[in-house]
């Protein structure tokens, strides 16, 4: 087939059908599933607000069902977060690096599972959470473990951060008892 003929096919293509072209192109870059599930640390959490920002952008916000299940795709070599919101309770930030050592265009990415917990806001009455605005937990790809997966070590600080405002919170509310 000549050059000229090529060109005149993809020409009435996306004359004819431009929004299926970028659906063409993403089938190229690879992808990160990321899947959960939002509780209150027992129960699942309907009517929580996912927002998925890739950079500074909000690219995506999606309400959970009463399984409190999200799921989203990430492209490889961005930066994202997951932001969890419910009105009654904290929010809480994921950030997700999905940079990449090699060139993944023809890699299958297994699902990046998470399950989220959001504490309800009357658990930190009288103590300042401006700590808890901070991502909760970072992911990015670890060579060691051939994964994504989370940064252990800013987690824990995390955990110990917001275990030290509850335990502040409930002494608070012991005194003005």
């Amino acid at each position: 087939m000549r050059t000229a003929d090529i060109f005149s096919r993809a020409l009435v293509l996306a004359l004819l059908c431009p929004a299926g072209i970028p659906g063409l192109l993403a089938q190229d870059v690879a992808m990160l599933p990321v899947q959960g599930r939002i509780t209150d640390g027992e129960n699942k959490l309907e009517g929580c607000t996912v927002v998925l920002l890739k950079g500074n952008d909000a690219v995506d916000t999606a309400v959970t069902s009463k399984s409190g299940k999200f799921t989203h795709l990430l492209e490889i070599g961005q930066d994202y977060s997951l932001i969890f919101e419910k009105a009654g309770f904290v929010p809480k930030r994921i950030v997700i690096d999905t940079h990449f050592p090699e060139d993944p265009t023809d890699l299958v990415f297994e699902p990046l599972a998470m399950d989220i917990s959001l504490m309800a806001a009357e658990k930190y009455a009288g103590v300042d959470t401006d700590v808890l605005d901070f991502p909760f937990a970072i992911v990015r790809f670890d060579r060691k473990l051939n994964g994504f997966v989370q940064d252990q070590e800013y987690t824990m600080g995390m955990q110990r951060a917001n275990g030290a405002l509850l335990l502040m919170a409930a002494r608070a509310e012991k005194r003005g008892q």
